[in-house]
């Protein structure tokens, strides 16, 4: 039975798991068809995506290295790889991966926050004050969580905005 699967059957089989939360599995869904069609480069993303999921960043950085040697002109690839290097707190080489996303899609807005956050993040470090009493000290707020939270914010902004110009009828966008 597995002798008959394609490259698609495995890359389907292991989006299907994925989607079960199902990741070491996944994985070996993914790199089946990466060994049976080693240019297909869904199966690179998703297995990148996946071992991201297992917290095995440089694993998952090699795999979007792999797809961008495919084919270097996908924003995507560059992003993903970026916003893996950002889990690392490898700001400098996420910083030249978003400027790549940048030169292929200059408008992409995503994009252009999750630079400019990821700069802040080389410039600045939050220092927590000294607590006085007895509770847990809490950490501070990673860069990754920034880069979350404003990105929600500005989703979340952007819907709001569509649903006040529909209710008092100004042109939407």
């Amino acid at each position: 039975m597995t002798n008959s699967y394609t490259y698609t059957t495995w890359f389907d089989k292991g989006m299907a798991l994925q989607d079960e939360e199902k990741y070491a599995e996944a994985l070996d869904c993914f790199q089946k068809a990466v060994k049976l069609k080693p240019d297909f480069i869904p199966a690179w993303v998703y297995q990148g995506i996946t071992l991201e999921q297992l917290q095995r960043y440089e694993e998952a950085i090699a795999c979007y290295n792999e797809a961008i040697k495919i084919n270097p002109n996908v924003a995507d690839l560059w992003y993903n790889k970026g916003a893996t290097l950002c889990n690392l707190r490898r700001y400098q080489e996420a910083v030249q991966c978003f400027d790549k996303v940048l030169e292929i899609e200059p408008n992409n807005a995503i994009c252009q926050t999750t630079r400019v956050l990821t700069i802040g993040a080389l410039t600045h470090t939050v220092i927590m004050p000294k607590q006085t009493d007895t509770t847990e000290e809490r950490p501070p707020i990673s860069a990754e969580a920034e880069v979350e939270i404003t990105l929600y914010k500005k989703r979340e902004g952007q819907f709001f905005d569509q649903q006040s110009r529909e209710i008092d009828g100004t042109p939407g966008l």
